[in-house]
């Protein structure tokens, strides 16, 4: 029996996917990479953002046209939030949410007999040590809780992942000794807010010690600490960037704002300030060269322009390095979803002045990097043949050409050019 697994999100649902397949490879199941050679096809899929969720709709309705007589089980958040307009597109579908995927296997075998399956609901549970078929087999992603602790109005996703739930350090620990016994390079942390671990246990997070623990580890990796909510950081800031600090945590640091504007976070209901956010940023700066990553939402209800203008200003001030840009769109069962909607033209319009400034800040912040030499690892091909794509310290992505099989390899790189999204390298001699 083929399966075809198609994952949609982040890298928490990537992380999914693997143990679907590893599960399913386990109980005898071929896992395959052509949809057109399976009996059954698995889609993934998290609906935190609009986009995601239009673009399963659309590809279930693809799928349900192009291959009438496959089975279709749609997996992850999906289910859980959007169940009514997953059955509106193929009633015959089944469904199996996030909180349930360790039994996707004895499911698949009532699918086969003809049986349509719909588990939803079930507890936050710990999905380490599990069978795993890596998408990437020198990256190891770790999730190190579920669910989150906050109560953002404008966010679906917590109603489908529930309350936050930490996983045992030992257990972390385990999952990254495996991950590099089995070959990993390079370990992604990741969690809906990393910065909330063991916040359902202490009234401060736990991180930097996790951090501390995962460095200590014997063996050559490098560790990607994923997003972390600003209000999480505050308490923890000085151990935090003391823990980043060692050679083993890339010099990344994925911090969302959302908005430049006080008001507007209020009425998100983030937990922060912009103030706090700025002492965030000056404090991982001011300790070592580093790579800082946002996130912002334009449109969110009731947003004016000159709020709009405050968002532009700090983005002008503080100069991340990468924006991940969203228009606001609303979430059903979210209080943001009941409150007046800006004019679709009028986002559009902010968002496309929002993205040239931040390719252009992205551009100068790339071509700052110009004539730095150092090691990369080498963590995917590149688009072209002989291509390359590595990672340096800052977890700066660099391109080069060198042939050769070189899948987690370290290489030494001089860097001779830029584009608003990579670095551009030229090999050196060893």
């Amino acid at each position: 029996m083929n399966i075809f697994i198609e994952t949609y999100g982040c890298s928490t649902n990537i992380h999914e996917s693997e143990i679907i397949a590893g599960l399913l490879q386990k109980a005898g199941y071929d896992i395959v990479i052509n949809i057109d050679n399976s009996d059954i096809i698995i889609i993934n899929s998290c609906i935190v953002k609009s986009v995601t969720e239009q673009k399963l709709l659309f590809r279930l309705e693809e799928i349900t046209k192009n291959y009438p007589g496959k089975k279709i089980i749609i997996a992850g958040c999906a289910p859980e939030t959007i169940r009514e307009k997953l059955y509106g597109v193929n009633p015959h579908i089944s469904l199996i949410s996030t909180n349930q995927i360790k039994k996707i296997p004895q499911s698949i075998k009532k699918i086969i007999d003809g049986k349509e399956i719909e588990l939803l609901g079930g507890s936050n549970d710990i999905k380490l040590c599990l069978p795993i078929l890596r998408k990437n087999p020198i990256i190891g992603i770790v999730p190190i809780s579920s669910g989150c602790v906050g109560e953002c109005t404008y966010c679906e996703t917590r109603l489908a992942k529930g309350k936050l739930l930490s996983y045992p350090k030992n257990k972390i620990l385990e999952e990254i000794s495996n991950s590099i016994g089995s070959g990993c390079k390079e370990i992604w942390l990741t969690a809906q807010d990393v910065g909330a671990y063991e916040l359902d246990k202490y009234d401060e997070s736990h991180l930097p010690d996790l951090l501390d623990k995962i460095s200590n580890l014997p063996g050559k990796f490098s560790v990607r600490v994923g997003m972390i909510n600003p209000n999480n950081i505050k308490p923890i800031l000085n151990d935090l960037v003391s823990a980043f600090n060692n050679k083993k945590i890339y010099k990344f640091v994925h911090i969302p704002i959302q908005s430049g504007d006080n008001d507007i976070l209020e009425n998100m209901n983030r937990g922060y300030t912009i103030e706090d956010f700025e002492e965030i940023i000056a404090a991982f700066r001011d300790a070592f060269r580093c790579t800082i990553w946002t996130d912002i939402i334009v449109g969110y209800p009731g947003e004016t322009e000159e709020q709009f203008r405050n968002t532009l200003e700090l983005i002008k001030r503080l100069k991340p390095d990468y924006v991940n840009i969203s228009r606001f769109a609303k979430r059903d069962n979210t209080v943001a979803s009941k409150l007046q909607q800006l004019d679709t033209k009028e986002m559009k319009r902010r968002t496309a002045t929002l993205t040239s400034l931040v390719n252009n800040i992205s551009f100068k912040k790339n071509m700052e990097w110009l004539k730095w030499n150092g090691d990369i690892l080498i963590t995917e091909p590149g688009k072209k043949p002989g291509q390359w794509i590595g990672r340096n310290f800052a977890y700066k992505p660099v391109v080069i050409n060198k042939s050769g099989k070189l899948l987690g390899k370290i290489v030494k790189v001089r860097i001779d050019d830029a584009t608003p999204t990579t670095l551009i390298g030229w090999p050196m001699k060893e």
